[in-house]
């Protein structure tokens, strides 16, 4: 299939600075309108990059402990529509790296896409990401060497990605309850800055699982049809 033969050519490229610019071709049925809300609902994880959402980083991962870099969520996803449970025309491919190193993840939406480093982890009962953008530069260049944070659940076929909502966290942080720098206006990002132990414990808390953003992003397995 093109989109797998897409996905295997561009992660073969990203590291050694080769990437051009590249368009998705999978789908065989007719286009439907994507709206940015739909865009955001469908796939939080390149939202927070492409349509500078108000999200959380942090300097240091949570503490690696099992699942360490999960393996169930390699392979090929498109994004739901959260509102109808319709599929949308963005699309995620998770490759397992070496031993030990992060998931490759590449996120492909018309015309933009984005690769990422994603570490995945626990904090307590949670599982949670830590997500790093490699390309292209104005991903890079939205957060830094910062890391995205959030959960994810994964059910059967499906994956739920749950951001941090950065206005919770930069109440919780002017609070006193997290270490952290909070967003100084709307759509700002929050930094936690505390210790990858102090992060990991915060993950674990019901007051970091309460801090997601409102909506799920979710993911479906593709099919080797599709």
């Amino acid at each position: 299939m093109r989109w797998l033969n897409f996905c295997a050519n561009l992660m073969g490229h990203a590291w050694t600075g080769s990437v051009r610019s590249v368009k998705v071709f999978a789908v065989n049925e007719e286009r439907a309108p994507v709206n940015p809300r739909l865009i955001l609902q469908a796939c939080a994880l390149a939202a927070a990059l492409f349509l500078g959402g108000c999200f959380v980083t942090s300097d240091k991962k949570p503490l690696q402990v099992g699942p360490v870099n999960d393996e169930a969520l390699v392979g090929d996803w498109r994004a739901v529509d959260t509102d109808n449970g319709k599929l949308v025309n963005s699309f995620i491919h998770i490759q397992k790296s070496e031993q030990g190193s992060p998931l490759r993840v590449v996120y492909v939406e018309d015309d933009d896409y984005a690769i990422y480093e994603m570490t995945t982890t626990r904090a307590g009962s949670r599982k949670v990401f830590a997500l790093k953008a490699m390309s292209p530069d104005k991903a890079r260049e939205e957060i830094g060497s910062s890391l995205l944070l959030g959960y994810y659940e994964l059910a059967g076929e499906e994956i739920r990605f749950h951001m941090l909502d950065a206005e919770i966290v930069s109440g919780l942080i002017r609070a006193g309850s997290v270490a952290g720098i909070p967003a100084k206006r709307d759509y700002d990002r929050a930094q936690l800055t505390g210790t990858s132990e102090d992060i990991t414990r915060f993950l674990a808390s019901e007051a970091g699982w309460k801090a997601r953003t409102e909506e799920a992003s979710r993911m479906r397995r593709m099919r080797p049809e599709e």
